[in-house]
């Protein structure tokens, strides 16, 4: 039994035969470039991508590396950011290593702007990335602002180890787009 649909109803004789397609197929339909940063072919346009999501033409990188010898139960800022009050910071990858890795356990990572914690950014573990590949984080800054990375060792971690990080990123700004 195979269901029509056309008369709703169960029909004897096996399955429908397949729908009928037109004949003629007409030519592609235009696609509009509605994709940022896609090129519309036809026209010869060229449409920007957002820079918070993606680097644009003059961003200037940001690729900050440092450490910090870090005991049992303490708390340090590990890198600061200056961001000046023309530009604006993404920041879209950080990783952390240490001179022992088994150490990573007992990290935990946070991000401060101006002295105020980063949403969804507080007492982070810091078993996410590395030094050599970064994890995904999206903070977005506008200046001017102060960024702050802390990273705080567990007491149970018992002795000081030394702790590296490395955040990756872009500044971007008015004069940086033109």
């Amino acid at each position: 039994m195979a269901y029509d649909l056309r008369r709703r109803r169960l029909r004897a004789g096996g399955p429908l035969p397949p729908p009928a397609l037109p004949r003629q197929v007409g030519p592609p339909a235009p696609i509009p470039a509605v994709v940022p940063g896609s090129v519309a072919p036809e026209h010869g346009i060229l449409i920007a991508q957002p820079p918070v999501n993606f680097p644009p033409k003059g961003a200037i990188p940001l690729d900050e590396m440092d450490d910090a010898d870090i005991a049992a139960g303490a708390t340090a800022t590990v890198i600061t950011i200056d961001v000046p009050g023309t530009m604006q910071l993404r920041i879209d990858g950080i990783g952390f290593s240490a001179d022992d890795e088994t150490a990573l356990r007992f990290l935990t990572w946070r991000m401060r702007t101006n002295g105020n914690p980063v949403a969804g950014y507080y007492n982070v573990p810091a078993s996410i990335g590395s030094i050599r590949e970064v994890s995904d984080v999206f903070v977005h800054v506008s200046g001017p602002q102060q960024l702050e990375l802390l990273v705080s060792a567990d007491a149970a971690a018992i002795i000081t180890y030394r702790y590296i990080a490395r955040v990756k990123g872009w500044f971007f700004g008015e004069e940086v787009r033109q």
